[in-house]
C-alpha cells in the first residue's frame, strides 16, 4: 500500500507564516486574532473560487471552518480599514521628485512655498495635482514626521529623500507592510496556481552563501543602489502616463517592488546555497 506524499504547500507555510508570527509577537496580538483573520481569509477564498451559489456546508468542506463560524462571518459586514495618509504621502513625493514643473533647472526637486502663485505651484498645488485623498495639511504634516520633508526658516519646505520612509512601528509603516507584503505574496501565489502555458508574473531572486560581511556589504550597496535607479526610472515613466491618462477612466493598477535580505552573520538552512 502507497500514500501520497505530503504536500510541500505544508512546509513552505510554514516558513510564510514565521515572519508574520514574529511581528504579531512584538506588536502583542494572539492566535485567537490571527484565527479569525484566517477564517475570514479562508471564507473569501473559498467564495471567489467556487462557481455558483456556496452553501455554508460547502463553505465548511472547502475551509474546514464549522458551520456556525461560516454563518458568523457571512452575517458580519467588514468595514473599511481607516484610511492612511501613507499612500497619499508616496504620490505627493513621487510628484515632488519627477514632475518638470517641480524640478529646478539641474534637474532637482524645488524648493516650495506652501501655497503656490501664477507663476509657480506651491505644495498646496502640488498635493491637489496628484488627486491625493487626504488635506494638504494632513500629507505635509505626515511627511514632517517622517523626515521627508523640512521647512526651512523663509518658511519653504525642501524635499529630503525621494522614497517615503515611516516611522518604525508606526500606522503608516503597518500600511505600507500590508501594501507590499500582500501585493508581492499575490503575485507570487498567481504564479503558484498557474496553469501549463497560463502567464505568470515576473518574480525573481539572487541567493548566494558563503560570503564574508564585507561582501555582503558590498552587495548590499550595489543592490540598493541599483534597484533605487530602477524604482525612480519607473516612477517617472508612470507618473507621466498617468499625467497622459488623467481625463480617462481607465482603472488599470501596477505594482513594482524590491527587497534586499543581507545576513552577514550567516544563512537559515532554508535558503538555497549557490
Amino acid at each position: 500500500m502507497t500514500t501520497e506524499p505530503d504536500d510541500p504547500f505544508e512546509a513552505a507555510l510554514a516558513a510564510l507564516l514565521a515572519p508574520l508570527a514574529q511581528a504579531m509577537v512584538a506588536r502583542g496580538l494572539t492566535l485567537g486574532t490571527a484565527n479569525e483573520a484566517l477564517k475570514k481569509a479562508l471564507l473569501e477564498a473559498a467564495l471567489a473560487t467556487s462557481e455558483g451559489k456556496v452553501s455554508d456546508s460547502k463553505a465548511s468542506l472547502l475551509t474546514g471552518i464549522h458551520r456556525k463560524d461560516i454563518k458568523r462571518l457571512r452575517a458580519e459586514k467588514t468595514e473599511a480599514p481607516p484610511r492612511r495618509s501613507v499612500n497619499s504621502a508616496a504620490l505627493v513625493l513621487s510628484y515632488w521628485a519627477t514632475a518638470p514643473e517641480y524640478q529646478d533647472t539641474d534637474g532637482h526637486p524645488r524648493d516650495l512655498p506652501r501655497s503656490g502663485s501664477k507663476t509657480a505651484p506651491g505644495f498646496d498645488e502640488l498635493v491637489k495635482q496628484t488627486r491625493a485623498d487626504m488635506a494638504p495639511g494632513t500629507v505635509l504634516q505626515a511627511l514632517l514626521d517622517q523626515g521627508s520633508v523640512e521647512q526651512r526658516e523663509d518658511g519653504t519646505l525642501r524635499l529630503l529623500t525621494h522614497t517615503l520612509l515611516p516611522a518604525a512601528g508606526s500606522a503608516e509603516q503597518v500600511a505600507a507592510y500590508q501594501a507590499t507584503l500582500s501585493a508581492h505574496l499575490a503575485a507570487a501565489t498567481q504564479n503558484l496556481l498557474a496553469g501549463n502555458g497560463d502567464p505568470r508574473h515576473f518574480d525573481r531572486a539572487v541567493r548566494y552563501s558563503h560570503l564574508s560581511p564585507a561582501s555582503v556589504e558590498k552587495l548590499h550597496q550595489l543592490s540598493a543602489q541599483k534597484a533605487q535607479a530602477l524604482l525612480e526610472e519607473i516612477n517617472a515613466e508612470a507618473r507621466a502616463l498617468q499625467e497622459q491618462e488623467a481625463e480617462s477612466s481607465f482603472d488599470g493598477r501596477f505594482v513594482l517592488g524590491a527587497y534586499i535580505l543581507p545576513s552577514p552573520g550567516g544563512t537559515s538552512e532554508e535558503e538555497e546555497e549557490t
